[in-house]
């Protein structure tokens, strides 16, 4: 039988430090910046979208940091969407209606708040929204193989899902097989977590200063990225 990649991609993710859905996501959102930078700053669908989303969400316009070398693709996506913003400040002199603004309401046409409201995103932001059909795909695969004797050892040996995924997950599975699988799994993984945070808690007390940390020294480390995810994957939303 052939498998999906993202049965491998899986496989391979459980081998790194964190979420391996996490971290196929951030290489995705990586990989989907990388290309628009290369290929599709000068494609004019490229240029609408960002104008549209006024530029990217916090969380991904912050990454474009990490493409150094392809800071020319970064400022002319920027200016695009720094120019529709100007436009519609243009088109919508609130300043200078804002006395007039008292009288009529804050609903009328040309109000701060109607300026405001036009300065909206009008559509999500382009990575999140590939991110988001690329999440569910994979949560689908670990639904789909939880049983299979490869991933679940894979998946034991790994740190497991963050929280919100793991919240995810539990949305998506039907088969009660797979969701015991799940949990038996998830709730091992973090109790082994807990175990080692009440020992690098227990070690920081005076009376035990001598006697040296083991795996337990990242463990508070570990524990962000477990109920929270990894930094740079989730906005506000999560």
């Amino acid at each position: 039988m052939t498998l999906p990649f993202s049965y491998y991609d899986l496989i391979e993710a459980c081998g790194q430090p964190g979420c391996p859905v996490c971290a196929l996501l951030l290489r995705d959102a990586h990989r989907y910046l990388d290309a628009m930078l290369y290929e599709y700053v000068t494609k004019p669908a490229t240029n609408e979208a960002f104008r549209a989303a006024r530029g990217l969400c916090n969380v991904h316009n912050w990454q474009l940091m990490d493409f150094g070398a392809q800071v020319l693709g970064v400022a002319i996506l920027q200016d695009a969407a720094l120019d529709e913003v100007l436009k519609l400040i243009a088109a919508n002199p609130a300043q200078v209606q804002s006395t007039l603004s008292r009288w009529l309401g804050p609903t009328a046409k040309n109000s701060p708040a109607a300026l405001a409201d036009k300065l909206e995103p009008e559509r999500s932001c382009p990575v999140c929204d590939t991110l988001a059909a690329a999440e569910l795909r994979y949560l689908e695969a670990v639904s789909d193989y939880l049983n299979d004797d490869r991933f679940q050892a894979a998946f034991r040996d790994s740190a497991g899902l963050c929280l919100p995924h793991f919240r995810t997950a539990l949305r998506q599975i039907s088969q009660p097989a797979a969701l015991e699988t799940l949990l038996t799994l998830q709730v091992g993984i973090w109790r082994g977590l807990k175990d080692d945070l009440e020992t690098f808690i227990t070690k920081n007390d005076y009376r035990y200063a001598g006697e040296p940390m083991g795996k337990e020294r990242d463990s508070w480390r570990r524990a962000l990225g477990s109920l929270a995810g990894k930094k740079g994957v989730f906005g506000p939303r999560r």
